[in-house]
């Protein structure tokens, strides 16, 4: 925790806060009253060296109201260390789209999954419930063309997009979550060919204490612990969470457990973050790749760990860099042990390990009447099996085959702005090993002014083959090793308007893909092959509205998301290009009833595309309409919830062989410090 010297501090007081990027910073190292107080009251405080900030704040209105000299109350907070976190420096463009921990907290979400889904244009296709395995795709996008980032940190797996969410975070741990475009990942240096979410944790950096129990519907318990304490100049934060349930239907039970660690420094010149996590889970799979086998069980353990350090030259100059691993294991039972006997034909279990690690740097600096941005990385990606990969002698059992790649990338950008405009182009070259060269550019202008946004982005990217996609063999799928990057054109338009308690955003997009991997097979024949076969076109809108009122009905929202696909693959069937998220709707509600409880209540529409075969027959997906309510209670340093989900016990699918819950219910409280 910075402490400021002995000398005579800096004090200043503002009455309004103008929103301006830099009004935060001024702040720094000095003492702050905010809203309409009375001076004599405000500049005693001051003299007296205390560090004060006297609130008067209506939050459902998010305004600063105005107070008599008698009504004003001056009240000491705890010290709150601020950090610049390594991806939101000057000249990065900000996030399509954000939910805040307040927004997440009131919210029904469980799991970080249930918390991306609310993003606009997201389509989070889950295998089961409590997070055991969701896919991620935005936009008409597959769960192989999507980032995730954690505090910046890419943690994207190669060997299958099924396994990208399997990070330790639990959802008491986040601050916000970002959604980002191909545009505004390439001016961090990150390609992606569908966009990408950064998922932010533990930010806030003063001491806390917050525990978390809850249980609910089919056995399901849920309980969470994390801890935040300032030593010196550093802030510490150890996080910890356990799930479990006995599944809603046979065979879908689930353990999985997390731990995370992280270490922050704020300093004159250099701000670090040291983060560690590690997770484990176990859970039934009936259902989930194949409804000949229902007796699947799969078992995942994830390991990560990163140092981060921004240097701040001088006023003009600052210098990123990140040093980043992970480690994925994975091990799948088409018959789990001891739930049933494998026939004789059976040889064993699927066992993999995978292997993420990187180096990355940038630089940014003023140039000129701009700023400028560049930087490289360095990533090799790697996988041991027995399924995926080369024949490789020198393994040891369980695995007999492996693979790699070495990615060597090296991007560059520039941003300038006069008055109300901004442009910023970017552009990114990659080396692989394993793909030769590849690139990226983008760019992006936008107009503001105090209420309205505009903004219009280009891009071209592209996304390598996964493991998966170039080794994995069964009896009814055969991939290509011999597989090339997809690439795709992409372009939207968009506006944002923000006025006092009300805002609301609209975007308009295109993508045309080509060479696209997917596995496609003949009419007439049983066996599906990955080609770079498909030409994939995506177009769509994403529209969302929010306002807050204030009073006994607290805020509304409402979001819709359409998305048009289409498919050219000449004479073949694809196997999971048509499958996506074709119209989301959704809407909430809340109220304030009385003093410390509130009431949300959200509805989710979801219409997808294609369809799956069950009990020999061919069904479509259709719609699905959800509805959901969280009620909590806030007494001293405790809240109560009760959540239910799927209140009106509708009957759906997110992927063909994996019927998921009716009606559930869960109850718990929260105790903060």
């Amino acid at each position: 925790m910075y402490k400021q010297p002995k000398t005579q501090k800096q004090a200043f007081r503002f009455r309004r806060f103008c929103r301006a990027g830099w009004a935060a910073f001024r702040s720094m190292h000095r003492e702050v009253t905010i809203g309409r107080l009375a001076a004599r009251v405000a500049d005693s405080s001051l003299a007296k060296g205390a560090a004060t900030v006297a609130l008067a704040v209506t939050l459902s209105q998010g305004t600063l109201m105005a107070q008599t000299e008698k009504e004003s109350e001056t009240r000491t907070l705890p010290e709150v260390q601020v950090m610049v976190a390594a991806d939101s420096l000057f000249g990065t463009p900000e996030p399509a789209a954000v939910l805040t921990a307040e927004e997440l907290q009131h919210s029904s979400a469980r799991t970080v999954g249930d918390i991306v889904a609310m993003l606009p244009g997201i389509d989070m296709r889950t295998r089961g419930v409590g997070d055991v395995q969701a896919d991620l795709s935005m936009r008409g996008g597959t769960f192989d063309q999507m980032v995730v980032l954690l505090g910046g940190i890419n943690l994207t797996d190669a060997q299958t997009g099924h396994h990208t969410m399997d990070i330790p975070v639990d959802i008491t741990m986040v601050e916000r979550v970002e959604l980002l475009t191909p545009a505004q990942l390439m001016a961090r240096g990150v390609t992606a060919f569908c966009g990408g979410v950064n998922i932010v944790v533990c930010e806030e950096y003063r001491d806390r204490l917050l525990a978390q129990v809850c249980g609910g519907s089919y056995g399901t318990a849920d309980a969470s612990l994390l801890a935040t304490k300032a030593v010196g100049p550093w802030a510490l934060t150890v996080a910890g969470a356990y799930h479990r349930s006995d599944g809603y239907r046979p065979n879908t039970d689930y353990r999985h457990g997390s731990l995370y660690v992280q270490a922050a420094r704020h300093g004159e010149r250099d701000d670090w973050q040291l983060q560690v996590g590690g997770q484990m889970k176990g859970f039934g799979s009936a259902g989930f790749y194949s409804t000949t086998y229902p007796d699947q069980y799969e078992a995942t353990r994830t390991l990560m760990v990163s140092a981060a350090n921004v240097h701040r030259f001088n006023a003009a100059v600052r210098l990123e860099t990140a040093l980043y691993g992970r480690l994925h294991g994975d091990r799948f039972e088409l018959f789990r042990d001891g739930y049933v006997e494998a026939p004789a034909w059976y040889t064993g279990h699927n066992h993999h390990l995978g292997s993420t690690t990187g180096l990355r740097g940038r630089v940014m600096a003023r140039w000129g009447v701009g700023e400028v941005m560049a930087g490289g990385e360095v990533r090799r990606e790697g996988i041991w099996s027995n399924v995926l990969g080369e024949q490789d002698s020198t393994l040891h059992s369980p695995y007999d085959k492996a693979a790699a790649r070495l990615n060597s990338t090296l991007f560059a950008g520039y941003s300038i702005r006069f008055g109300r405009f901004a442009a910023e182009v970017s552009a990114l070259g990659l080396h692989s090993t394993s793909f030769g060269f590849n690139y990226g550019l983008s760019s992006l202008m936008t107009y503001s002014t105090r209420l309205l946004t505009c903004h219009l982005a280009l891009s071209r990217t592209y996304r390598l083959p996964s493991f998966t996609d170039l080794y994995y063999k069964s009896v009814t799928q055969t991939a290509n090793p011999d597989l090339g990057a997809e690439h795709s054109l992409a372009a939207e338009a968009g506006a944002t308007l923000r006025c006092k308690g009300f805002a609301a955003s609209a975007t308009a997009y295109w993508r045309g893909g080509r060479d696209i991997i997917d596995w496609v097979r003949h009419t007439d024949a049983e066996m599906w092959y990955a080609m770079n076969h498909s030409e994939v076109n995506a177009a769509g809108v994403d529209v969302s509205a929010t306002y807050s009122l204030g009073g006994l009905l607290d805020a509304v929202g409402a979001g819709y998301s359409f998305c048009d696909i289409s498919l050219a693959t000449g004479q073949m069937l694809s196997q999971y290009s048509l499958d996506h998220l074709r119209h989301k709707a959704s809407a909430f509600v809340r109220f304030s009833l009385f003093k410390g409880m509130r009431l949300t209540m959200d509805m989710a529409y979801r219409h997808r595309d294609g369809f799956y075969y069950a009990d020999g027959e061919r069904h479509s997906y259709g719609g699905v309409l959800l509805l959901n309510a969280k009620a909590e209670y806030e007494w001293r340093h405790a809240t109560f919830f009760a959540e239910g989900h799927n209140l009106a016990d509708m009957a759906y699918r997110d992927y063909g062989g994996v019927p998921m819950p009716g009606r559930t219910w869960m109850v718990g409280i929260r105790v903060g410090y």
